[in-house]
């Protein structure tokens, strides 16, 4: 019997990446899960996996998410993990690529986790409210311009916080990951306009990165991601919120 036997989950950006290991993870770990993504991949399939296609800027979306939990039989774990990067100079932005990118990275995450947070609260069972936060928000990323996407991520762990304190009295933990140097597809595809700027291949500007920056000298994997997910969602970790976790292989300890 898993860690989470007999808990229902919703996971946001679940297909692929993080979001995808940790539907993985938690339908190992005895889970029920809703898995909603702009794309879903139809190869995962489990009696106790229910996908949707929408998007978490999208009220109507969210609202089948939670419609189909609670036909699970509750709402007890909430991953707002979708989120979307933007590689951009400050001074080159503009009010929409900002507001894209706030749009879903924050808002989107608010409305998940209230979405979530009501039907805990209706089901009166507590619950356990997480989001992926970033690296980039507790610090500024001199190797990849990405004002508006750190400022989302710092906002995002400072809603956890406020979260954490408001809905304590229902039992409702509230915390966020702040992962550094992981393999998805986001990553990729940052490191490709990294490199396509500095002239360089790819494998090299990673190469030289891991080597100079990442104390363990390698990438993350979504499943590493996914293990502290699980962690937090599960009672072991009932008296923990309010909390910012780092996985990033010891990439601010320097």
């Amino acid at each position: 019997m898993g860690i989470l036997h007999d808990k229902v989950a919703l996971v946001t950006g679940a297909g692929n990446g993080i979001g995808y290991a940790t539907v993985e993870r938690f339908l190992r770990e005895g889970a029920k899960v809703v898995a909603l993504d702009r794309v879903i991949d139809q190869s995962l399939q489990d009696p106790q996996l229910r996908w949707i296609q929408g998007d978490v800027t999208k009220d109507e979306d969210l609202a089948r998410a939670v419609e189909l939990a609670k036909q699970f039989g509750g709402m007890d774990i909430c991953v707002a993990n979708a989120g979307v990067g933007q590689i951009e100079e400050f001074v080159a932005g503009s009010r929409a690529s900002w507001m894209r990118v706030i749009d879903v990275n924050l808002i989107g995450v608010m409305m998940t986790l209230q979405a979530a947070a009501r039907a805990m609260v209706e089901f009166g069972k507590g619950g356990r409210l997480l989001a992926t936060a970033s690296i980039a928000g507790l610090r500024g990323e001199a190797h990849a311009p990405s004002t508006a996407y750190a400022a989302s991520k710092g906002a995002v762990m400072a809603l956890m916080r406020a979260l954490s304190v408001e809905l304590g009295e229902y039992g409702i933990t509230a915390n966020a990951v702040a992962p550094g140097q992981i393999d998805t597809e986001m990553n990729a595809s940052d490191l490709e306009v990294m490199s396509a700027r500095l002239g360089r291949k790819a494998s090299d500007v990673r190469a030289d990165f891991l080597k100079n920056a990442v104390p363990l000298r390698r990438m993350g994997i979504p499943a590493e991601v996914a293990g502290l997910f699980t962690y937090l969602a599960s009672s072991e970790a009932s008296f923990v919120t309010g909390t910012t976790f780092r996985i990033d292989g010891g990439e601010l300890a320097i």
